[in-house]
Parts: structure tokens; C-alpha cells; sequence
């Protein structure tokens, strides 16, 4: 059957992309040698690197010397916050409540120092920041902003430019997190004027285990990993060639098809809305008028999101809550419960996004069939619970009286 898999969750990770694949199979077979050694081998590999660095930063409006490879979008956001504690002083660090955990617990873990504090910025009912709180809370000991520019579970976008200029003209360093945002909306970093930036690779179409750090020319920058010189010494151990030049050939491929997939996400994005809003009890947390193409962030009151994502996992759908599993229990998305959700309703909310590798019948089955009578299934389930419990309780009234 055509439906038997759909997979609706690529803002966890995208497939790989088969053009990031091919080159990264050629690629292993020919340049094999670690990118540090001085002979031949370890000079073909050395300037595939260097190429894929050139083409990422060319693709980011970077300098080839501002782009440092990492292992993933967490190691990039880590090592922008902690070095901060191998500085000595009061450290005074801010972020949004709504950030990716690797840089909101990393910063609530760095507030356990003595020399760090920590302050969570609240956020509005679309998960924005508003500049004059951001404003108010700037200390003189402020050494850090860091503002997600397109939320992981929401999609929606912050005001990055007007934030940036804030924590500029207090000559404070602004980071800003770009995982979800790289090739989905335009990007100039030297026009942004940030000082430091983090992205992933596996989010558009290029292999899990390569990410990307940003640091703006000029600005400080203390390596977390210590060890040989590779990556100028911002960042020790072998670089991974084969997963470098995939991440680059996926971001190639992207932006030269982003005008086609952006007007094909759009589309997607409409045909769910007009299907689901049909229904009753449906709320959107995703803003419509701001937010990336390919993301929606909707529940539907009194009905638990873990049901409904079982239930769509059991007929093939792959999607997710957003949210984080612990010890097998689902919580409640920190975004969601941010921007002023009730737990009840953060707890009844999905996220759905599509990608590359999504097509228009996929798109199709979701929301004019399986969604609608799992949903309508669990409906029916729950107001028969809810009218079950309403006649235990007056049936105990009843005898208490």
C-alpha cells in the first residue's frame, strides 16, 4: 500500500537527502585519510573539508574562518554557553523561556555556579520576546544573549534583528539558535551582524552527527574541547569529512530548491488546516502570520496528545508531541506551557512537519482520513468517559443523600 508509512516528524530529522548520500559514499571511498595528516592522502581530504566549509559559509553569507565543524546543533549551543565558566567574575547569562533544552538546561546547570547567574525571560502568547523586558533585564555583568530565531516545536520566529540591536548597544555578544531555521528562511550571518550562530545538518536533508558553530570574526570564543589544533583550535579531534560534505551538499540542494518547497510547504500546511479546523474542540499554537512553512503545533481540548500519537504511530503516521518522554511519561512542552498554555492543553497538543520527502498524498491521507477518524475515535471515547463519570458521581450523590 502506498499509505503504509508516513513520516511527518522532520523537524526531529529529515531523511537523508539521496544527492547528500551519493557524495558522501564517493567521498568515503576516496578520501579516507585523517584531514591533519601532511601527506597526500591527508591533503585530499583536507581540501574536501575546506571546500565544504567554503560552500557552507558562501550558502550562510559567513567567512570560511567564522564556520567550525561540531558534532550536532547541542555541542554548538554548549560550547557557546559554557565557556563562560572557564571566565572569571560574575557572569550574568539571559535566554527566552521558549529555547532548545540544550540551551535553556544548560544555562539553568550553569546557574549553579557561584560566579553565574541566569535569568529565563518569559515570553508572550506566541512564544515571542518582547525587546523592553529583554531591555530591563541587561545587567552590567551581562555576557550573553541567546535567542532561538525559529522555535523547535512551534515554528514560530522571534524578532532576531531588533533583539540583536539591544544586546548590541549594551556591547553585549548575541547568540542565536538556527537549527530549524537554516535554508528555511533567508539568512545573511555577516548582514545579521550576530556574534555567534549554531545549526545542524540533519534537519534539512544532511547526515545526523555534523553541526556547525558560528563566531563572528573578532569575537572571544573559548573552545570547550581541548586537545589537538583542528578547527583552529576552536574545537580538538579528527574532523568527519564524509559528514561535512554531506551537511554542505544538503544545504546546496535546499536553498536551490527552497522557492519550490517553501510554495509546497505553504500548501501542506493549508490543506491540514482547513481539514482539522473542521473539527470541534481545535486550537493552533503555531502563529499563522510568523512562523516556518513546514511546522503546525495544534490540540484539540480534553483529548491527549499521546493517544492520538500512538493511535496515528499504530496506522503508520510518524509525528510528535514536541515534548520531552520521561521514564516512559509525557511531559508537558516548556514552550507551550511558556506561552501560557493550561498543562491540560500543552499535554493534548501535537507537532506535525514535513520536509523534502514529503508528498502531497501523504499530506492527503494525514488529515482526510486517518486523523479525522482517529480523532473522532478518541472523541467518542472520551465524552463516553466523561458521561460514564457523570453518572457515577450523581448516582453517589444520590445514595449519600
Amino acid at each position: 500500500m502506498p499509505y503504509s508509512k508516513t513520516y511527518l516528524d522532520h523537524n526531529a530529522t529529515s531523511p537523508l537527502l539521496p544527492e547528500a548520500a551519493h557524495v558522501m559514499n564517493e567521498v568515503a571511498q576516496q578520501a579516507f585519510a585523517n584531514p591533519s595528516s601532511p601527506h597526500w592522502a591527508g591533503r585530499d581530504a583536507r581540501i574536501l573539508l575546506e571546500d565544504a566549509r567554503e560552500n557552507l559559509a558562501q550558502s550562510l553569507g559567513a567567512k570560511p574562518q567564522e564556520i567550525f565543524f561540531t558534532s550536532g546543533g547541542s555541542e554548538s549551543n554548549n560550547a557557546v554557553i559554557r565557556q563562560f565558566l572557564m571566565k572569571s567574575g560574575k557572569q550574568h547569562l539571559i535566554c527566552s523561556a521558549v529555547e532548545h533544552p540544550s540551551v535553556l538546561e544548560t544555562c539553568r546547570i550553569l546557574a549553579d555556579q557561584p560566579n553565574i547567574d541566569f535569568t529565563e525571560l518569559a515570553v508572550d502568547s506566541t512564544g515571542r520576546l518582547d525587546p523592553e523586558k529583554l531591555f530591563t533585564s541587561i545587567r552590567p555583568e551581562t555576557v550573553l544573549i541567546s535567542v532561538i530565531t525559529a522555535n523547535n516545536e512551534t515554528g514560530n520566529l522571534q524578532s532576531i534583528e531588533e533583539l540583536r540591536k539591544l544586546a548590541h548597544e549594551r556591547k553585549i555578544p548575541f547568540h542565536t539558535d538556527l537549527v530549524q531555521a537554516v535554508c528555511k528562511i533567508k539568512l545573511d550571518l555577516n548582514a545579521s551582524r550576530v556574534d555567534y550562530a549554531t545549526a545542524t545538518g540533519h534537519k534539512l536533508g544532511g547526515p545526523r552527527g555534523i553541526g556547525l558553530l558560528y563566531v563572528k570574526q573578532g569575537t572571544p570564543f573559548q573552545s570547550l574541547i581541548s586537545g589537538g589544533k583542528q578547527e583552529r583550535v576552536r574545537r580538538a579531534g579528527t574532523e568527519n569529512v564524509v559528514l561535512a560534505v554531506g551537511f554542505a551538499k544538503a544545504v546546496q540542494w535546499y536553498l536551490e530548491n527552497r522557492s519550490k518547497l517553501r510554495e509546497q510547504f505553504f500548501l501542506f500546511r493549508k490543506s491540514i488546516l482547513r481539514e482539522i479546523e473542521k473539527l470541534e474542540g481545535i486550537f493552533i499554537n503555531t502563529d499563522l502570520d510568523n512562523s516556518l512553512p513546514h511546522t503546525l503545533n495544534f490540540g484539540c481540548h480534553g483529548i491527549s496528545a499521546e493517544s492520538l500519537l500512538i493511535s496515528l504511530d499504530l496506522d503508520g503516521i510518524g509525528v510528535s508531541t514536541g515534548s520531552a518522554c520521561s521514564s516512559g511519561a509525557m511531559e508537558a512542552s516548556h514552550v507551550l506551557l511558556a506561552m501560557g498554555l493550561s498543562r491540560a492543553d500543552a499535554k493534548s497538543s501535537l507537532r506535525v512537519s514535513w520536509g523534502w520527502s514529503t508528498t502531497a498524498t501523504e499530506i492527503d491521507f494525514f488529515c482526510n482520513f486517518k486523523f479525522k477518524s482517529i480523532f473522532l475515535r478518541l472523541c467518542t471515547n472520551f465524552f463516553l468517559e466523561n458521561a460514564v463519570e457523570q453518572m457515577v458521581n450523581a448516582f453517589e450523590k444520590k445514595l449519600n443523600n
